[in-house]
């Protein structure tokens, strides 16, 4: 079983240098990797720019370094969704067109290890994306708050949100005859799971809102004059709350909440009132974007401030932020338990796209697209 196992995968490891070796006799993939290098030094030395031009009293390094991970995994993110995609959009349409992927199928090899060794091809030449900028990567998983280990989980989680991109463009380039029909199928499907599904999460955003009758704080003015203390008494009204928790999911698969999520439950913690003179250091950014997906994930908070939790000007102690306190506990209570729901769909998308792929690969083939040649 194990020199079964063993030789399965040598025959994927053939394959895997076969993708690799005709990728890089093309200049243009080397012109790739440094228009890569030099986007990512820009974006990192632009910001560093920046935040310490800013004429601000919390204007400095550790402020600027506390985002760099969070920076360049942003625009690594932005650069893998373009292009890996399109690696493996056209491996296989691509090869049937030039005549060189029957010359493949004639030889002793199944559907299912050239369909695993397309993909890993096409998967290890986007990884070279993420070793472009290992110098940064690096240097920003020192400076996070989050940690050694959660830092290096969130560049493996990219690199899988890649494998992933990468089997899906491979199924559509095994469902379609024109290389230039399989890259536009693909690019369509990433971008509805990055641009698509939110935009429909916010039409869907106003179908949500339901009426609760809640018990709130109400003040009345003596004489219309603001300068004494208002009376306050708590009074029962119907309030339009939005259940974002029905229609979440659809937020889920975005790689741009996916990845802020593996790391913002190790971040440093939003504190607005401090009791020593020197202020906490903020969190970077990638906490206020799992918060937006954590909040709608836990839905509405159905309470209102009440006269004994309202905090106003008369009024201000300790216990009167309990409210405002639990409020944000409650809607920060999911932060780092969604990714790994986006990313499970993101796989199955990946894995039904190299099913497809390789059962279009089966040798003798039942059906082809029109046009198609067979060498």
């Amino acid at each position: 079983m194990a020199a079964r196992t063993s030789s399965w995968w040598s025959v994927v490891g053939v394959l895997i240098g076969l993708e690799l070796r005709q990728r890089l006799r093309t200049t243009r993939w080397r012109i790739t990797l440094a228009v890569t290098f030099t986007v990512m030094s820009l974006a990192v030395f632009g910001s560093m720019y920046l935040a310490l031009s800013v004429d601000e009293a919390d204007a400095n390094y550790d402020g600027w370094a506390r985002n760099l991970y969070a920076v360049v995994l942003g625009v690594e993110l932005f650069l893998g969704v373009v292009l890996a995609p399109t690696l493996t959009a056209t491996s296989i349409n691509g090869d049937r067109k030039d005549a060189t992927l029957a010359v493949v199928q004639a030889t002793p090899i199944s559907h299912w290890q050239l369909a695993v060794g397309k993909l890993l091809g096409s998967w290890v030449s986007c990884l070279a994306l993420v070793a472009v900028a290992s110098p940064y990567l690096v240097w920003g998983i020192v400076a996070a708050p989050y940690g050694i280990g959660t830092s290096v989980l969130g560049v493996i989680v990219l690199c899988l949100i890649f494998l992933c991109y990468c089997g899906i463009g491979l199924g559509y380039s095994a469902l379609t005859a024109r290389p230039a029909g399989s890259a536009v199928l693909t690019q369509a499907t990433v971008f509805f799971l990055v641009l698509g599904l939110p935009a429909l999460f916010g039409l869907l955003y106003s179908t949500t809102a339901e009426d609760h009758e809640v018990v709130g704080a109400e003040y009345t003015y003596v004489d219309d004059s603001f300068d004494t203390v208002p009376d306050c008494r708590d009074v029962a009204t119907v309030r339009s709350y939005e259940h974002t928790e029905r229609i979440w999911w659809l937020l889920a698969p975005n790689p741009f909440l996916i990845l802020p999520d593996v790391v913002a439950a190790h971040d440093n913690p939003s504190v607005r009132v401090w009791t020593s003179d020197e202020r906490p250091p903020d969190p970077s950014v990638a906490r206020p974007i799992a918060e937006t997906l954590s909040t709608a994930r836990t839905g509405p908070y159905l309470t209102e401030p009440t006269c004994a939790d309202t905090v106003s000007t008369y009024r201000v102690s300790a216990s009167n932020r309990s409210f405002y306190d639990e409020q944000v506990a409650f809607e920060s209570g999911k932060v780092g338990e969604s990714w790994y729901l986006g990313l499970a769909v993101n796989v199955i998308l990946g894995a039904l796209g190299l099913t497809v792929a390789a059962r279009r690969l089966r040798v003798p083939a039942r059906t082809l697209p029109r046009g198609v040649r067979i060498a």
